[in-house]
């Protein structure tokens, strides 16, 4: 029997993108329960949401008090009733395809399985200061956690249910909160497996929600270093 996979998609004015990402969840995963996560968007996404509603399924939950991905995260992992959890941007056209293999490395009896941008076959073609600084935070994890895993930022992943009950309590912040979550899982003697994975150049119409402009970028690049600080001491 098919185990019941459910994927987390946190939205906050992506209406050029959030029909597309549930078509194709439901075109190339099967047993998927999607859950969207709003952070009250008003470019017309809950529109479309409501439109759609009666043509794919999907769980939605729509927060006015409360802002953050880490946090909103959290609230779909919580609603969650599959066997395997996982996070997907919405924005992205190509990260879904790779559920399939993630799957299949959770079906083989990894607790984890994480796409890998700095394994053999993978890649990075975002324009250079975000993929050079991508290396840089990511170099700077290898050398403070010292355990064997190669992308710390990447954030797609799909997960065994039983294992947020023990990390749940890292999930703060922006999306820098993997790094911590990483770590743990290796000193618990977690089964991970990362797959390699090509991400794509950014598309011209699509405005990333961590690089709106310089000094957004700077500080949210200042958030992994000093997580991956704090992970050292208080870990």
């Amino acid at each position: 029997m098919t185990k019941k996979t459910s994927l987390i998609l946190c939205t906050f004015n992506e209406k050029n993108y959030i029909e597309n990402s549930i078509r194709l969840i439901n075109e190339n995963i099967d047993n998927c329960e999607i859950i969207i996560v709003d952070d009250n968007s008003n470019d017309g996404t809950l529109e479309i949401l409501d439109k759609i509603k009666s043509i794919y399924n999907f769980k939605l939950f729509v927060r006015k008090n409360e802002r953050g991905l880490a946090s909103a995260q959290l609230k779909g992992f919580m609603e969650a009733s599959g066997d395997y959890l996982g996070t997907v941007d919405v924005n992205s056209k190509d990260q879904i395809l790779y559920f399939k293999k993630l799957i299949l490395k959770l079906n083989e009896g990894y607790d984890i399985a994480s796409l890998s941008r700095y394994l053999k076959n993978g890649g990075d073609q975002r324009i250079m200061i975000r993929s050079l600084s991508s290396r840089l935070i990511n170099l700077v994890c290898k050398i403070l956690l010292r355990i064997p895993f190669t992308d710390f930022t990447s954030g797609i992943f799909l997960m065994r249910k039983n294992v947020l009950n023990e990390t749940k309590h890292l999930i703060t912040g922006y999306a820098e909160w993997y790094i911590e979550f990483i770590y743990i899982l290796y000193k618990k003697k977690f089964k991970i497996k990362e797959i390699p994975y090509v991400q794509t150049i950014d598309d011209t119409d699509i405005q990333s929600k961590s690089f709106p402009n310089l000094f957004t970028f700077l500080y949210l690049g200042s958030k992994y270093f000093l997580r991956a600080i704090i992970t050292i001491f208080r870990n």
